[in-house]
């Protein structure tokens, strides 16, 4: 037991100093005011509270022209018109890995349906476009009817990283994590064990940010303040997924297959073979608030990688922080405002020169000048001039113009991307420029694919580990025609007995269980389901001139009532046959 503490002690020292290392980084920091600014210049909030109050004295409009917001959404946008999903491809050439690959990509198709996969992608993909990372976090959530595999777009603001990591997508990061603030109720569901010790850090609070005996000055989204928020009751929680050293064991199963492992349980399989042993790190998840380690044990899946993986846009080479398309357009953006409020004030007020005693009320000269319509009555011999500021407004308004076209350059996406009218005349010019646009960004959408790749691994992984009985899943075409897919079916011999394997378990099929399959993660257009990815390819071979028979082009089609229009077909065959 002291051993044990001894463990929980240094496993908590590690995992608190890595949190708190990194939400006090530079390169954390410097990231989180930079995607915070960011995100205001994509809503909308292009003025601070001092500006405004600044403009409000000198008579001055705070006017927003938002040229950013539509630039990224035109990308946004195309991302969700360009909508891809994941195939799963075998490379053996074996029937039964065919099959199975198959049948892992309806499955695909199944658990994106189910959980609006493609709209938490695209919650990714615009939170890095704007904050240059966005976080797709997946794993398994019971349902009443079983196990659903989810991935859910995370805020950005509540996940930390390694700041020693440098790769593009943090592959040779230590260690990822995330907050949640909860309620003393929900940290008793969680951790109930540990709720004693939870109301301790109460006692400890000292205005909002407690007595800091933690050397966290901010939390991750910039709060001030420590685990213990007494004002709204609530503990911060941090998740810690980590890789630690531990053992593991590769064994080769009665049937061949080479299997790597890190329960020894696995290894009493008859028939099975210890290849070999080997060190490698194992993803480990532990929580803690304030100076209590809640929990600490292996990941619960056996993919064996960081449940939360990210979108990253770019990232600054010197000290690793992630940024987006929005930074680089917020000075020009600013400048475009700025211009444009000038001119404004320009066009709307006058410079009036006069003598002093030119009118007999000055107020009444200030009232009518500032009006387009104003009537001055001045004396005799006496000097009055009004000079209006349109040249200044000119220029104003020039240099409003420069920036605007500042913005499309630094983003990359020019008006006629978007279909805007520009100085562009030509037919060829106007291509070119909308054609820049599209590589301009091709980055940015090849980094997105990679993201589609590991949530097409991690999702196979789960499917292999948790969908193990049998059971029967509906995929639904585009006209609401659908069919049935059957998994994990028993085989069975001629008198109705299950098989064995050599393992001595029942064989199944289609097997998407039985252990890693050799399979390429791809990606093709965005389809309902196989069978509609069928009928495209189908298309695609009648377009090339190869002869595809009416009945195989019903039988993959969408349409309901299919079957009438099959049975229609083969009847003159069967006709001609009894003849």
């Amino acid at each position: 037991m002291a051993q044990q503490n001894e463990a929980g002690k240094e496993t908590l020292a590690r995992v608190k100093g890595w949190f708190e290392a990194a939400v006090n980084s530079k390169a954390y920091t410097q990231w989180r005011t930079e995607a915070k600014t960011s995100w205001d210049f994509y809503d909308g909030t292009q003025w601070s509270t001092e500006e405004v109050q600044r403009l409000a004295e000198n008579g001055q409009p705070p006017i927003v022209i938002n040229k950013i917001a539509a630039k990224i959404d035109n990308l946004a946008g195309g991302e969700v018109a360009g909508r891809t999903r994941i195939v799963y491809r075998s490379r053996s050439g074996r029937s039964d890995e065919e099959l199975a690959a198959r049948v892992l990509t309806d499955l695909a198709l199944y658990v994106a349906e189910r959980g609006d996969q493609a709209m938490e992608i695209s919650n990714v993909f615009r939170a890095g476009l704007v904050g240059g990372i966005g976080w797709l976090d997946i794993g398994i959530e019971d349902r009443d009817d079983g196990v659903e595999i989810c991935a859910r777009a995370e805020d950005e603001f509540a996940v930390v990283w390694d700041p020693l990591s440098r790769r593009p997508d943090m592959s040779d990061a230590r260690f990822v994590a995330r907050e949640r603030w909860l309620s003393l109720d929900e940290a008793q569901t969680l951790f109930a064990d540990k709720a004693g010790a939870l109301k301790s850090l109460q006692s400890e609070a000292t205005g909002p940010r407690g007595t800091v005996p933690y050397s966290l000055a901010y939390g991750a989204r910039g709060e001030d303040v420590g685990y213990y928020d007494p004002q709204r009751e609530m503990y911060r929680v941090v998740e810690v997924q980590y890789r630690e050293s531990a053992k593991q064991w590769r064994v080769r199963l009665p049937d061949g297959r080479l299997v790597a492992t890190f329960e020894k349980a696995k290894l009493r399989v008859k028939g099975s073979v210890v290849e070999e042993v080997a060190y490698v790190p194992r993803v480990h998840v532990a929580y803690f608030s304030g100076d209590i380690l809640l929990d600490d044990r292996p990941l619960a899946y056996e993919h064996n990688s960081f449940t939360l993986v990210p979108f990253v846009y770019k990232r600054q080479r010197a000290d690793g922080r992630p940024y987006g398309l929005v930074r680089a357009a917020i000075d020009p953006q600013r400048e475009l405002n700025k211009r444009r409020s000038k001119a404004m004030h320009l066009l709307n007020t006058a410079q009036v020169i006069a003598d002093v005693d030119a009118v007999d009320d000055p107020n009444v000269l200030v009232r009518e000048a500032a009006r387009p319509d104003g009537v001055i009555l001045k004396r005799a011999g006496k000097d009055l001039r009004i000079l209006r500021n349109t040249d200044l407004a000119v220029s104003q308004v020039q240099v409003m113009e420069q920036a605007g076209r500042d913005i499309q350059d630094v983003i990359g996406v020019f008006d006629e991307a978007i279909g805007k009218q520009s100085n562009a005349t030509s037919g060829v010019a106007i291509q070119q420029r909308q054609m820049a646009s599209s590589m301009n960004q091709m980055f940015a959408f090849d980094t997105l694919r990679l993201l589609k790749k590991n949530l097409g691994t991690q999702v196979m992984a789960l499917v292999q580990q948790f969908f193990t009985h049998e059971m029967v899943i509906k995929i639904t075409d585009t006209m609401g025609a659908g069919r049935l897919i059957k998994l994990n079916e028993p085989v069975r011999d001629a008198t109705g007995k299950p098989v064995r394997g050599a393992d001595g378990k029942p064989l199944v099929m289609p097997d998407v269980t039985g252990g890693k399959f050799d399979v390429v993660v791809e990606e093709v257009r965005d389809v309902a389901s196989a069978r509609e990815l069928e009928a495209s390819q189908l298309e695609m071979l009648m377009k090339a001139g190869v002869p595809i028979p009416p009945d195989v082009l019903v039988e993959v089609s969408g349409v309901s009532g299919k079957e009438r229009i099959l049975a229609a077909l083969q009847a003159p065959v069967q006709a001609n046959q009894k003849g």
